[in-house]
């Protein structure tokens, strides 16, 4: 019941008008909404997270990342600093791999191929880096607390 109101206050909007969705909130994968609230916490963190599963496992150097990433590699160094200290990400020699057979690993190419395919998806995770953007970066469900 708690996991389905955190659920429901991730899917509300900062004023209180809930998304409309096709699918039912019991339809959404509760694994990917975890995903999404813990670990995709800003654009340029999504934006990394997304081109390292691009290259499943093989190491990238900073300089490639952000250009794939469009953006500069002083730009994506801290997000990818942070990455590595929240264990998503290898770091080795100034180089970067998203871990291949790790849980988290797969649960991000899921939600990467979900988002594709899902616009509902795609708007859940705009939807919350704009909620996170306008409260100050704190989550919703700490907002609510």
């Amino acid at each position: 019941m708690l996991t389905g109101l955190i659920d429901q206050q991730l899917l509300t909007m900062k004023w209180g008008h809930l998304m409309f969705l096709s699918a039912s909130l019991e339809q959404l994968d509760p694994a990917l909404l975890a995903f999404v609230k813990c670990h995709i916490t800003s654009p340029l963190k999504w934006e990394a997270l997304r081109v390292l599963a691009e290259h499943d496992g093989v190491w990238l150097d900073t300089a490639r990342l952000a250009r794939e990433a469009h953006r500069t590699p002083t730009e994506i160094t801290p997000t990818l600093a942070g990455l590595v200290a929240e264990g998503l990400v290898d770091e080795l020699d100034g180089t970067y791999r998203l871990p291949p057979d790790e849980p988290t690993s797969v649960v991000l190419h899921r939600l990467i191929e979900v988002t594709r395919h899902s616009q509902d998806w795609r708007h859940i995770i705009a939807t919350y880096l704009l909620q996170r953007s306008q409260s100050g970066g704190s989550t919703i469900a700490t907002a609510a607390a």
